[in-house]
This record gives C-alpha cells, structure tokens and sequence, in this order.
C-alpha cells in the first residue's frame, strides 16, 4: 500500500477556502479572502475541487463550477510579492491531476483568480491548500508495517449538517499515512449495508485538541482514483469524536439514512 503510482508531497495539514466568482466579468481578478490560518504555513501544493458532477454545494450552499476551471487562471504571489505562479489555468491544478509544487509562504490576499470566460460567470471555486511544519526538511519517515481500519460516519436528514466520527478505539492516539474513500465511481453499500454517500457530497474536518488538521477535505479527494496517485499524509493525527463529516448543502435534510465510509492507514 505504500507505493500505487504518483505521490504528492507530504503535508501536515489542509485547508480549504472557497473564492466567490459570480460577479466576475471576463478578464476581472479575483482576489483570494485573508485566510488568517494559512498566513503562516509553508504552502506544499494546491488542490481546485472538480467533479464529474460539473456543480456541488459545498456545506454552506456555495455552488462550485468545477466545469469552467479552463476558463479561469490561478496566480499565487509569495512573501517577496513574486508571482512565481502566473495565470496558470485552474484546471491544472484539478483533482488528481498534475502535481504543481508551491513550496512557498503566500500571501492570500494579493493571490488571485482571473474569470477568461464570456457567456457568464462561474459560480464557486472551492481551493484546498496542502501546507507543511518541516520545512526544508519535508520527507517521510519510514513506514513501519502499515495496518488499515474502516469506520462508517452514519449520516441521516440533518438541518445541522455536522456528523461526527464515532469513537473508533483502535484509531485513538494513531498515526495516519493516508485515508482512504470509496471511488467517486462506486454506488455501494458497507458491511452494515448502508448506501454511501458520493464522496463529491462530503466533507471531511480532522480536530487534534484545538487545532484544525483538515478543514472541509473534500472525500472526493481520498478516493485516489485518478491515474492513480497517493495522497502522503505525514503522521496526522486526530481527536475523532471532535471531528466531523458535512455534506453538500442541497442533500444535508434529504439524505436519509446512509453513511460516509472511510478507511484509515495508519501504523502499528
């Protein structure tokens, strides 16, 4: 399980932050929101959300157009105002798709997004930004022998839309390498045959005490289906009864009795 093709680079951590686009008119900058969680992370790379859905709510009702990332251009500027990424079409850094190395401390609030397309705007881009605490040092430890848990997240029609993650006691005080959902691909069930709900639909949040380790991953992510690759998560760790699932806005009161599963590798 340790090596299934193209790797991305380790990181400690992930935050995802949603850019509005609606109001933009061709050739207009979008300037990315102050996100004072990421002003101090060593940015290893950047994730744009893309489905073959075309348009997911994320869980506060945005709707994401993963189907115009052709059409809209990233440019990330660092701490010495360097564009070193410049109207790089968002597509290429779409789900599973090529690996682009950051490797930087950005400043959000001078980053921007450029909308190219003329019919109409686009609605939402949702960015996942991978960051890093070794810098200059950023490799994997070796691997001792790895194991892997499953965990069902039950889900049901919910006005809260925040599930939590059962206290799996295996998992307590672990060290993740990597999680693992179902394919995009799969209409399934669990060994409690339960239907999972599409990974496009959720919304993975890791809590360790007070810190946020993932906020709002996208499951979508860990299914690692494209090409293929493997995402490197460099010994996570998490409080899982203070962590939760959200799903897309438009399915959260709708979406009866199912759940999100999940499969943890960890080390023994």
């Amino acid at each position: 399980m340790n090596n299934i093709g193209l790797s991305y680079l380790p990181f400690t951590g992930a935050y995802s932050i949603v850019v509005d686009m609606s109001q933009a008119k061709p050739g207009e900058r979008v300037y990315l929101p102050d996100t004072p969680v990421l002003s101090d992370k060593f940015i290893t790379g950047v994730f744009a959300f893309w489905s073959y859905d075309g348009n997911i709510q994320d869980p506060d009702g945005n709707l994401i157009d993963g189907n115009r990332l052709y059409y809209m251009n990233l440019t990330l500027v660092d701490l010495e105002n360097d564009d070193f990424i410049s109207n790089v079409p968002l597509v290429y850094f779409s789900f599973g798709g090529r690996q682009i190395p950051v490797n930087r401390y950005l400043v959000l609030p001078n980053c921007y997004i450029t909308n190219n397309y003329a019919a109409s705007p686009a609605n939402h881009v949702m960015l996942t930004f991978f960051y890093t605490s070794k810098v200059g040092n950023n490799e994997l430890s070796p691997a001792r022998k790895l194991r892997i848990q499953s965990m069902s997240v039950p889900v049901y029609s919910n006005s809260a839309n925040r599930y939590y993650l059962p206290d799996n006691r295996v998992l307590v005080d672990k060290k993740f390498r990597n999680i693992y959902s179902t394919s995009v691909f799969v209409n399934t069930t669990t060994p409690s045959v339960k239907e999972i709900v599409a990974p496009d639909n959720s919304f993975l949040t890791l809590i360790l005490r007070s810190d946020i380790i993932l906020y709002r991953f996208p499951v979508l992510y860990l299914s690692q289906w494209n090409f293929p690759f493997r995402l490197n998560m460099d010994n996570l760790q998490a409080d899982l009864p203070s962590s939760y699932i959200e799903l897309s806005q438009n399915i959260a009161q709708t979406v009866g009795d199912k759940v999100v599963f999940l499969n943890f590798e960890y080390e023994d």
